[in-house]
């Protein structure tokens, strides 16, 4: 087992764990109240390296698969006849696929594997999706055969976590030689998630290594670096980041390396560009005019990214946004102390913890990280089969 995930009962609100991995090639659902497995969902030809929960309908779910497949899943108790209701593959992964994740809308999934290639999908509605084909008179998975986003050239190597930062997008590839331990920011060109899909997805063809259906410019590959975050000794296979991404929460990406250490960045604090906690800053937000512009620049959050790139030339303010282009321009102290000048310029963490390995005597690699909804709690599970869990008061989340 290498992948859990939350979903839920739509019929009785009763939450459902699911876990999948290696073998057998299966999705395990439990309910946890009365600790038995009550589903068994079958149809993968390969292990199963991830799964994802939509967080428009946690009733569904997607599983990303060695078989170059994922598959969305329902629990609704009236798929039970066929609880797979679409099939991704064909022109997208061409080897396992390591990582799925959906948008926060629950419309586009992005799905990364050992082929090194990152893929957007866009995930049909329900509706659609229930009335699919139909074989010998049995409800049939609705495949798609396109992704409306693919590239290798994102990445250098096997792409194991990927996932979404409003429209922005993280991700990191293992064994990145010769590019350095890092995980990216970057962002699809022309891509908003709140616009219907194109209507043509991308086709392949001899030596396009890039493929995009969303406006950009010719002769661009369609997708833009804009940071980079230095993540040492992570060369090892199969290590994952943490998001935590919350309405009203500072967000906060964490991973843990090869040598027991943690490292954590503030993304909130990357966009403002100066620490929120500096003496200076508290005392600039004391006079009215600031005050309001400080919890103006509080409440925005890294899905403006893509503005503060294009638009940091001559006449921007220092959020990088001309203030005829934005309606929640802000006045802040003109010292940056965090430089988004240069999108390969390695970012250093914000805060480091080494973990206690005493008991095990020796480094403990972190594999995943998982945050509690209510950003107080994060757990690292990895080698010798133990976890680390790190807690923080609430008042500072």
């Amino acid at each position: 087992m290498n992948s859990v995930t939350w979903a839920k009962n739509p019929e009785t609100g009763k939450p459902l764990l699911c876990a999948a991995g290696e073998a057998p090639k299966q999705i395990h659902v439990f309910d946890i109240e009365i600790i038995t497995n009550v589903r068994t969902l079958v149809g993968h030809g390969g292990a199963i390296n991830d799964l994802s929960t939509s967080p428009t309908n946690p009733s569904l779910i997607v599983s990303a698969s060695a078989d170059y497949t994922v598959r969305l899943w329902s629990l609704d108790p009236k798929h039970k006849d066929q609880p797979c209701l679409a099939i991704f593959a064909g022109e997208g992964h061409r080897q396992t696929i390591l990582a799925c994740h959906f948008h926060a809308n629950g419309r586009w999934m992005l799905t990364a594997g050992l082929d090194t290639a990152v893929c957007l999908w866009y995930v049909p509605g329900l509706e659609e999706l229930e009335t699919g084909r139909v074989i010998d008179g049995h409800p049939a998975p609705k495949t798609i055969y396109y992704p409306h986003f693919h590239s290798t050239e994102v990445h250098a190597n096997y792409v194991d976590c990927v996932v979404f930062y409003g429209d922005l997008i993280l991700s990191r590839a293992a064994k990145d030689q010769g590019h350095g331990n890092e995980i990216l920011l970057w962002k699809i060109e022309g891509f908003d998630s709140e616009l219907d899909p194109p209507t043509d997805p991308p086709i392949p063809g001899p030596g396009i290594y890039s493929r995009s259906s969303f406006p950009h410019e010719k002769g661009s590959r369609g997708f833009q670096r804009l940071l980079t975050f230095d993540m040492p000794y992570t060369t090892r296979f199969y290590l994952r980041f943490g998001l935590l991404q919350q309405p009203d929460m500072r967000p906060i990406l964490a991973m843990g390396n090869e040598q027991s250490k943690f490292l954590f960045w503030d993304l909130q604090k990357l966009e403002e560009g100066y620490d929120p906690s500096e003496e200076k800053m508290k005392k600039s937000r004391g006079r009215k005019s600031r005050g309001g512009a400080a919890n103006a620049v509080n409440q925005t959050n890294l899905s403006r990214m893509g503005e503060l790139r294009k638009n940091s030339g001559p006449g921007s303010d220092i959020m990088g946004v001309t203030p005829e282009a934005s309606s929640t321009s802000v006045s802040v102290p003109p010292e940056r102390k965090y430089d988004l000048g240069d999108s390969f310029m390695p970012l250093k963490a914000h805060r480091s913890i080494v973990a206690n390995t005493d008991v095990v005597g020796n480094h403990f690699a972190t594999a995943q990280i998982a945050w509690s909804p209510d950003g107080a709690w994060m757990i690292g599970v990895g080698d010798h089969g133990m976890m680390c869990m790190f807690h923080r008061d609430k008042s500072v989340v």
